[in-house]
């Protein structure tokens, strides 16, 4: 999967004919999930689609009045420039747990490695100076009830118990 993104699944109960849909999901998937902010071009829309400039803006029009959670697909302000807000999606991704600069993740996730790299394992082996040729020397030279006795989590080598067992057999 080379591009992943999150899109409301309330979107298939819109009124939307293919083109529209199509346009839609290009914005899901260009929405800036950490900034929560639509990163629309009218441009690009229309290069990828193979649409011109003027289908691309209709189609942008007829997304700001489809309501999905009585919330517009598109919205757009007009100031020096046309800026794009997607209401919907960003209701959507709140209501799944995304937030504006939300770093709570982060810090869980830090604690959480922080613990992982900082714990010691300290495990007491048989043999512990042994190489694994050694101790299946070692194990080979053992009689059957002592060799019985030894657990594979008390060895460095686990399968070396299992192959001096097998060779007995």
């Amino acid at each position: 999967m080379s591009k992943f993104y999150i899109a409301d699944p309330n979107i298939i109960t819109a009124a939307l004919n293919d083109k529209e849909f199509r346009v839609y999901q290009y914005c899901c998937s260009n929405y800036n999930v950490t900034k929560r902010s639509a990163y629309i071009r009218i441009v690009d829309i229309a290069g990828l689609f193979q649409l011109t400039k003027t289908e691309v803006e209709e189609i942008l029009i007829k997304l700001t009045t489809v309501k999905v959670n009585d919330l517009p697909l598109i919205s757009m302000k007009q100031d020096k420039w046309i800026s794009f807000d997607m209401p919907s999606h960003k209701h959507f991704l709140e209501s799944i747990g995304f937030k504006k600069f939300s770093n709570i993740g982060f810090k869980t996730l830090g604690k959480h490695f922080q613990e992982v790299h900082s714990k010691e394992l300290k495990t007491d082996y048989l043999y512990p100076t042994l190489d694994q040729h050694e101790l299946y020397d070692q194990l080979e030279d053992l009689p059957t009830v002592e060799l019985k006795k030894i657990k594979k989590s008390q060895l460095m080598y686990p399968w070396k118990l299992d192959e001096v067992i097998k060779n007995r057999a």
